[in-house]
């Protein structure tokens, strides 16, 4: 066999990117396809230093990208980058709520046009070497997920620590504060149904949920009757987000085995000061899960001649114009755009996210703003800055 030639690419192209994380390296490959099989662009690779040993594996493929993307940026900006892989990196990404270095980096990758797909059976033995090492289990196994959650409440406050990890060794950590007063009960009942949360976001399939409350335990599993009926509102939540997976399981685990666990919940209910650069997500809930919200028939979310439309209409159900070039633009476009609760906000760098709004509506905004009930009656400069820090 011929060692792998480097080839150039054709203007316009799909290129694939495949990555590989070891335990002190990261490495990717960039390729174009060909009737003649795989052939390779560019590889790029580099040592792990310092803090970036102890990242978690996700964390490290999240790295890979970055690296990847800045070495080769005149790749990423000419063609469009198909990412293959079986890690839930494109689930992580584009959660709202990152923080820390993660959310720097999500916002980093916006200005590409990425998408993500799962890895297929490779062509090239070359190819077949290089990601071997990220083939560590079976197709299914990617999707049994092993959540521990533990709540806390105390005088200080009320969290909820959760710990997701699944048969390919992703790990993800949240601790999740509780901006409502909460029973000790309650506060184990939020954790459970984040942990549940977040395993659907993963796409979970079959999920085994450790937790150190004998009682949420024995009233899932149905020994015990639950008779508050605060408690049976968890309960009947819980119920049917479990009905959405294929196999759940749910244990009870002595304090010690779900330490963790307790850590990340007692982390979100103490009042600290977030740390410029985390290792794990910090997110806070500010109502109960059981709180129903008003339903609201929405007529049109985006008026079809709206300068939202195209972009909208993409995020929501992968709508392009039959023209290839405006499609193009439009799919670019798009990554600095994300769609929240079928309302459409722009990313920024050092931003809250920006809500998007018709142009009929800046004015009266404006002019809020400018002379409303806290008006401040400021200059146009002013004005427009005090509108961009409020999103």
């Amino acid at each position: 066999s011929e060692p792998p030639v480097l080839i150039r690419p054709v203007e316009g192209e799909k290129l694939y990117f495949y990555l590989a994380v070891a335990s002190e390296a990261i490495s990717a490959v960039l390729i174009r396809e060909t009737e003649q099989g795989q052939k390779p662009v560019y590889f790029v690779s580099r040592a792990l230093q310092g803090p970036e040993l102890r990242y978690l594996q996700i964390e490290k493929i999240a790295l890979a990208v970055i690296m990847a993307a800045r070495k080769l940026r005149y790749y990423f900006l000419a063609h469009s980058i198909i990412i293959r892989t079986d890690q839930p990196v494109k689930q992580l990404l584009a959660r709202p709520d990152m923080v820390g270095r993660m959310l720097k980096w999500s916002l980093e990758l916006a200005e590409f046009d990425i998408s993500f797909e799962s890895r297929k059976a490779l062509k090239a033995q070359v190819l077949a070497d290089f990601v071997a090492e990220m083939t560590t289990s079976t197709t299914s196994e990617k999707n049994k997920w092993t959540i521990f959650v533990d709540g806390s409440s105390n005088s200080q406050g009320s969290g909820a620590g959760i710990i997701l990890e699944n048969g390919d060794g992703v790990l993800i950590e949240v601790s999740l504060g509780l901006s409502f007063p909460t029973t000790n009960n309650q506060a184990e009942y939020e954790a459970f149904l984040a942990g549940l949360r977040l395993a659907e976001d993963m796409g979970a399939e079959e999920i085994t949920i450790f937790t150190d409350s004998q009682l949420v335990a024995s009233q899932v599993s149905g020994e015990y009757q639950t008779k508050e009926e605060r408690l049976l509102e968890y309960l009947n939540l819980i119920r049917a987000k479990l009905a959405k997976f294929k196999e759940t399981e749910v244990r009870h685990v002595p304090q010690e085995h779900n330490a963790r666990a307790d850590v990340l919940s007692k982390l979100a209910s103490t009042r600290r000061k977030k740390a410029g650069n985390q290792s794990l997500i910090q997110e806070t809930l500010t109502k109960p899960s059981i709180e129903k919200t008003a339903e609201v028939m929405h007529i049109c979310a985006v008026d079809e001649q709206s300068w939202m439309s195209p972009v909208y209409n993409f995020l929501k159900s992968n709508t392009l114009p039959v023209d290839a070039k405006e499609a193009a633009k439009i799919r670019k476009r798009a990554c600095s755009y994300v769609l929240l609760d079928d309302k459409l906000y722009r990313r920024g760098f050092s931003i809250p996210l920006l809500k998007c709004v018709e142009e009929a509506r800046v004015e009266f905004i404006l002019q809020e703003i400018h002379e409303g009930i806290n008006g401040q009656h400021i200059g146009g400069r002013s004005l427009a800055r005090k509108a961009l820090r409020a999103g």
